[in-house]
């Protein structure tokens, strides 16, 4: 029998913005680049350059992308959707209580601590599910000292037990395996590993700390493990990043890969994002969409695009194993 008095879980994620409407749009990206954590530069620069330079520039466009990609049937963005419906799996598997909490935007953590006390007066302890496998300092970072914050700012019953980015995890890399295999169990040229670009300095600061804050090594364990998992022909296996914004971000970049991969005799391609568990607007409309057209446009015949893990029943299995329920 579950202790329900005890316990409860929170899904953490970066957040959307609330509609596809631009001003919405516009908030969000300003909001997520006037963190320090994100966007490194003097704090009256960074304010100037998200909230009156960036964000600006880069609504419309961004706001057309999300049109593309809304789930207009629950009126949410993808990864909300994606991460209440992980909730009510998560729920219907443990029996214990499920709340999702976002960085930026709505639901607002200080929202739901306090929302969860007032519920549960009892609760003991909450278990945190940061939605970020490998260590960054502007996803994992941010939203896990942003939740330490707000949760020191009043008294809670309960405290924070918060998952560490799980790149290694046999639970993780056996659900990747469980999604990835109906592909790489057909005929293939390249395996495309696509993850989210940061900029080298971010990644060097996580270098000179350790292997716990290393993006890169992360990614690296993470694909290595996947391999051996799936018994993968490694020399199939291609590893590139998106989203990069400057020139000193890590590459090679998704968009010039996948343009050259035909030309080099990849006409079939497989393509997976492991540091996304939930669908969003980088893997549905940046891969599943632009990078297909790319690919196709330059001689490829197939691109298979694996969905995030999102609510699938295997993957709350494998939360719920990584937090001992």
């Amino acid at each position: 029998m579950k202790q329900m008095n005890s316990k409860a879980i929170l899904i953490l994620n970066t957040g959307s913005p609330q509609t596809k409407e631009k001003k919405d749009v516009e908030w969000f990206i300003a909001t997520m680049l006037s963190d320090p954590l994100v966007l490194s530069a003097p704090d009256w620069y960074r304010t100037i350059l998200a909230k009156k330079i960036i964000a600006p520039l880069r609504a419309s466009r961004a706001a057309s992308h999300y049109d593309l990609i809304w789930d207009e049937a629950n009126q949410a963005s993808p990864l909300i959707y994606n991460t209440q419906c992980l909730a009510q799996e998560l729920n219907a598997q443990s029996g214990l209580p499920v709340e999702i909490a976002m960085r930026y935007g709505m639901p607002e953590m200080l929202e739901i601590l306090q929302r969860i006390q007032a519920d549960k007066p009892r609760l003991l302890d909450l278990h945190v599910l940061p939605m970020f496998p490998q260590h960054a300092q502007s996803s994992y970072q941010t939203a896990v000292e942003e939740l330490i914050k707000t949760h020191k700012k009043k008294y809670y019953s309960f405290k924070l037990k918060i998952l560490k980015p799980f790149f290694k995890s046999s639970p993780y890399i056996k659900s990747l395996a469980t999604s990835l295999k109906p592909y790489t169990d057909k005929a293939y040229d390249k395996l495309v590993f696509s993850f989210h670009s940061l900029p080298l300095d971010h990644v060097q600061t996580g270098k000179d700390k350790g292997f716990d804050f290393d993006y890169e090594y992360q990614i690296e364990e993470t694909i290595r493990l996947l391999s051996e998992e799936l018994d993968l022909d490694t020399d199939k296996n291609c590893l590139v990043y998106s989203s990069a914004i400057g020139r000193k971000w890590l590459k090679p970049s998704l968009d010039k890969t996948i343009k050259s991969l035909p030309r080099n005799g990849a006409k079939q391609i497989i393509v997976i994002c492991p540091g996304f568990p939930a669908d969003n607007l980088e893997t549905l409309y940046d891969i599943d969409l632009r990078a297909r057209k790319i690919f196709m446009n330059n001689g490829g015949q197939e691109f298979h695009f694996v969905p995030g893990l999102n609510s699938e029943p295997y993957w709350a299995k494998a939360l719920l194993e990584m937090i001992g329920e």
